[in-house]
């Protein structure tokens, strides 16, 4: 049988629980969490778990019996997660088996399925949702398209800056009255120590490629509303080096280009419009341009001509 303390919670999402039972009492609020639906090693073994904070950034803390084995699936939170004693092996998706000994922290990326081995009394575990982690690395500049991936880090000097940030604020992430901004601010701070310690892993991509995919999705998303970071996070690349790369590689920055491709689009629809029924303001506007003047002025700056002259002279101008 399962106990379970009913979770006390507050307006600012923050929640505790405590749960006791064993494995095949485990309820299926746990196995989601964990991704754990397919079982963990004996149903026999008992475990107690406490857990506390809010949506974003959580700690909690298992003690169980016996040795384990399963699978985690992919789940809703990135896990920080720490043995107490004992030992425990995690294989990933590439088969690659890492051994983990106590008190050395380890990254388990919400997006990957991990096998693991535990014969450990203790654990512990820091739950971090995706939109805090985007968060800590977009205050560093860093914007990454697709599921967020990290590096494998198992030295004792890179590693002690968390180890430091988790016994110095632990405390605070468990505490109900931590609340509104300075929540927040706690949760931030323990996310941007998780980032620095476990680099994101970036898909092998080189620069070309990167800028590829940013002239990509400016083409396919002209016509619609589209700013500089979601150019960047198309690309997988920092505004910053963005502007940089496009700079560099086109001439112009990322908006510049954008303004182009618009341009054309615009010129090549009044070329191909009956000008007794089509209207150059009207199809400037589909194509994002607000202000006419400065539309006009733009126009005649890349095709020498006002766009008017363009669709009086088009393919129907002779009709």
């Amino acid at each position: 049988m399962t106990h379970v303390r009913p979770s006390s919670g507050t307006p600012d999402g923050f929640r505790a629980v405590r749960l006791a039972g064993t494995s095949a009492t485990r309820p299926a609020v746990l196995d989601d969490k964990y991704g754990t639906g397919g079982g963990i090693g004996d149903d026999r073994s008992a475990f107690r778990y406490t857990g506390a904070g809010d949506a974003d950034l959580s700690l909690s803390g298992s003690a169980v019996e016996g040795p384990r084995t399963g699978t985690m699936e992919p789940r809703p939170s990135h896990i920080v997660f720490w043995i107490g004693d004992g030992s425990a092996v995690i294989i990933g998706e590439d088969g690659v088996r890492s051994a983990v000994r106590p008190g050395q922290p380890f990254l388990l990326a919400a997006s990957l399925r991990y096998e693991f081995e535990a014969a450990t009394n203790r654990v512990s575990m820091l739950h971090l949702s995706d939109r805090l982690l985007r968060s800590a690395l977009a205050a560093d500049g860093v914007q990454v398209a697709g599921p967020l991936r990290f590096r494998r880090v198992e030295s004792d000097t890179d590693l002690a800056p968390l180890r430091s940030a988790l016994q110095t604020l632990g405390t605070a992430i468990t505490a109900p009255e931590v609340e509104g901004r300075a929540r927040a601010e706690l949760n931030l701070r323990v996310a941007r120590v998780v980032v620095a310690t476990f680099p994101v892993d970036v898909p092998a991509t080189t620069s070309s490629e990167r800028l590829r995919d940013a002239l990509t999705y400016i083409q396919e998303h002209a016509h619609g509303v589209v700013t500089l970071a979601d150019i960047a996070a198309a690309a997988g690349m920092s505004p910053r080096g963005l502007q940089q790369s496009f700079n560099r590689s086109v001439g112009v920055s990322p908006l510049a280009h954008l303004r182009n491709v618009r341009l054309d689009a615009v010129h090549e629809a009044l070329r191909s419009a009956d000008p007794s029924t089509a209207a150059v303001a009207e199809v400037a506007r589909d194509w994002g341009f607000a202000h006419l003047g400065r539309f006009s002025g733009a126009y005649r700056e890349r095709f020498g001509e006002l766009p008017s002259v363009t669709l009086r002279s088009g393919v129907h101008a002779e009709d």
